[in-house]
């Protein structure tokens, strides 16, 4: 690390000092850790009458996991109405950061709250002793680079789910409104080093890892999953159950994370690994594994495929594409031919 990155950090600096020292905790030696592990697989070893050695069955996950295709969900609609032009894939604190690094995070699609997110991506990207390490270390400033909010796990418990969370309380360094957009009274935070959000398509799902965000998906290159930090189920409900950073794993890690996957997301990866079964769609947050990219998704460089589907997202607001079918799929073959992308239709 230079001396220059140090005192002048980038948004690629940065993003590549947390992944480095993120990995070197998931991946020290840890008995504690590996005991958890092996207890939680022996116990859905025991529920399906599986016998054998436990650490057979991890490498099985393990492997399946780091074999899935690295996946972003979104609804053909809103990307190929119009022609779509934009070189990378932006996170939601690039797209409301305007040219002259101003913030203004709004409420987005799907119930999705600007604070509470923020709040969640805070709580399980950034360890909370990080907060209190000295103003020149690392782990400070990697916590001001990457902290919009403020929020602890805390002044976040019982809070999830509220429709108008008390922002003073909750999340210190945010100020704003739903009016007007939120933005950070911190003065080192980038909003561009940010995660981009992806998922693994662990059990091969027809229309990617999850519906919830639209039947259409773009398939990342795998050089991506190895930097990646991974969770078991969504964020969003990881940070509301308080476990903050303890349930990250990495790419050599993937199987460590049945110590804290639900019962469904264990079930599902027992299926997918274990049985060899393919899987339904699903929109539920509890069957992610989701994938943080400290990294910026160039079209023409990170994206492998893109699935087309003209199925519409399902929920109250969605708009039905059919038609529009034959603008969405024309835009959709010229941003392929453009961004040298191949184009798989789907099924529905």
């Amino acid at each position: 690390m230079s001396l220059l990155s140090k005192l002048r950090p980038t948004t690629s600096s940065i993003q590549k000092e947390y992944v480095e020292k993120r990995q070197r905790v998931i991946y020290a030696n840890d008995p504690k850790k590996t005991e958890a592990v092996k207890v939680a697989i022996e116990k859905l070893m025991a529920a399906n009458n599986y016998a054998g050695d436990w650490y057979d069955v991890y490498t099985k996950i393990n492997r399946g996991l780091q074999d899935s295709e690295l996946t972003i969900n979104f609804d053909a609609g809103s990307w190929f109405l119009n022609e779509n032009l934009y070189p990378s894939y932006s996170q939601m604190y690039e797209r409301a950061t305007d040219a002259n690094g101003k913030m203004a995070l709004r409420n987005g699609s799907s119930g999705n709250k600007a604070v509470t997110r923020a709040a969640a991506d805070d709580l399980v990207t950034l360890p909370e002793e990080w907060a209190f390490a000295h103003r020149f270390s690392q782990r400070r400033r990697l916590y001001d680079a990457f902290n919009a909010t403020g929020a602890t796990n805390q002044s976040m418990r019982g809070k999830w789910g509220e429709g108008n969370p008390d922002t003073a309380n909750m999340t210190p360094k945010l100020q704003g409104s739903e009016a007007t957009g939120y933005s950070s009274k911190n003065k080192d935070f980038k909003p561009k080093g940010k995660q981009v959000f992806a998922a693994l398509n662990y059990g091969s799902r027809p229309h990617g890892s999850n519906v919830y965000y639209g039947f259409s998906h773009l398939i990342l290159k795998p050089a991506l999953k190895f930097n990646a930090i991974y969770y078991p189920g969504d964020t969003f409900f990881v940070a509301g159950f308080g476990s903050g950073t303890k349930s990250q794993a990495a790419y050599y890690t993937l199987g460590a994370m049945m110590q804290f996957a639900g019962g469904i997301l264990r079930n599902d990866l027992w299926d997918s690994f274990v049985k060899r079964a393919s899987l339904a769609d699903t929109k539920s947050g509890d069957q992610l594994i989701e994938a943080h990219l400290f990294t910026t998704i160039k079209m023409n460089r990170d994206v492998e495929a893109l699935v087309l589907s003209r199925t519409p997202k399902d929920f109250a607001g969605a708009e039905d594409w059919t038609p529009h079918w034959d603008t969405i799929a024309k835009n959709a073959r010229t941003w392929c031919t453009r961004n040298n992308v191949r184009l798989i239709r789907a099924n529905s």
